[in-house]
């Protein structure tokens, strides 16, 4: 279904151009997950050995069955321009939109704009001839519709109103949250720094907006004073816009660097620049296609659990357990709303948890409530 908010524009011509992720189906899941145990536990003799990305391949790389299979359904249907990731169990594939009509039946495709931002999906479900699924585990880019954050709420932004219109509008400025009231609380010191050459982290952004780095050296500059740290990010992977900076962007940036201070960081901006593209699949992708990574990934993004297939989010889990058996950490936002909850029109409330928050495979990380700042 399509979720409040995005607007139907009308539906594709069949010339025009798509491009659809196909999730091969891997091999070698129970000892990829018997390994993840063993190199994370402390207690055991494996625990720290992790694989390269060449290794994860070996284990999980699709049959030469399924290879096959798919890659001669593709060709079937004059699918020939399509580029696979190191572990060999995604294909990026680009057809017209009248080739992808034929090659999954059901689908029609249709452009949906919010605001300046519009994206190609399937209002309907597809199929896959029945010798494809055991072969295919899904197709990203036909239901999944941006996730986007909802505005942090501040309390004291509030108080602040309330403050002024009791005063006749005249109330102190508070500069909020700033990075010295948040190493303070955490009782982290001006020695609280990354120190050892191969420290490094990452944060994620799938939204259409970007950071700054003069933007974030001069917050580093406002407010780093109290700690070593470092004025600009020494990656970015991905596109970077050269438009006004993003609130949610630069926050993410300057905030990972204030309390991970000193460590080098890289930006991943998966804006999802072609509009039938998935910016959070296309960021899995990544971490299947490169060898050398940061060791932790920071990402504030969800979806709500009951709106993705079981089969997406089994797959999801997969590829979080192939960052893990390679010793990446990555940290999800538990979501602004807590457990979450989904109000039922005249029915009982029921929790709605948020993925990829509820994955066993990721740190889920909550927020802290700061009363008197």
């Amino acid at each position: 279904s399509v979720p409040p908010g995005w607007t139907h524009i009308g539906r594709l011509s069949p010339s025009h151009e798509v491009q659809l992720t196909f999730a091969l189906r891997q091999q070698g899941m129970v000892r990829l997950a018997r390994f993840v145990d063993a190199v994370s536990d402390p207690h055991s003799p494996r625990y720290g050995q992790y694989l390269s990305l060449e290794q994860v391949r070996d284990l999980v790389q699709p049959s030469p069955a399924t290879l096959m299979a798919v890659l001669k359904w593709l060709q079937g249907h004059g699918v020939e321009n399509c580029r696979s990731v190191t572990t060999l169990d995604f294909l990026e594939c680009r057809m017209t939109v009248s080739t992808a009509e034929r090659l999954l039946p059901g689908a029609e495709f249709h452009r949906y704009m919010k605001g300046q931002h519009s994206v190609v999906r399937s209002p309907l479900p597809y199929a896959v001839p029945e010798e494809l699924a055991e072969h295919v585990d899904f197709v990203g880019g036909l239901h999944r519709f941006p996730a986007e954050r909802k505005v942090i709420s501040r309390a004291w932004a509030k108080k602040e109103m309330e403050s002024r219109q009791h005063y006749g509008g005249r109330a102190a400025f508070h500069l909020g949250v700033t990075p010295s009231i948040i190493r303070k609380r955490y009782n982290m010191t001006g020695g609280d720094i990354g120190l050892l050459p191969n420290n490094s982290q990452a944060c994620a952004q799938f939204l259409e907006q970007y950071f700054h780095q003069a933007d974030l050296a001069e917050f580093m500059q406002l407010f780093g004073s109290s700690f070593g740290h470092r004025s600009q990010v020494d990656q970015v992977v991905g596109h970077q816009g050269k438009g006004k900076a993003g609130l949610e962007a630069s926050l993410d940036v300057e905030y990972i660097m204030s309390t991970g201070a000193n460590i080098s960081t890289w930006v991943f901006s998966n804006a999802g620049r072609h509009e039938s593209q998935e910016p959070f699949l296309a960021w899995l992708l990544l971490l299947s296609n490169m060898s050398s990574l940061p060791s932790v990934h920071s990402v504030s993004y969800g979806d709500d659990e009951d709106s993705l297939s079981l089969a997406y989010m089994e797959r999801v889990n997969m590829e979080f357990m192939k960052a893990a058996a390679r010793g990446l950490t990555i940290l999800f936002a538990s979501g602004d709303d807590g457990a979450g909850c989904r109000r039922v029109p005249g029915g009982n409330h029921t929790f709605r948890p948020s993925f990829p928050a509820s994955s066993p495979y990721v740190t889920t990380v909550g927020g802290t409530s700061f009363k008197n700042p």
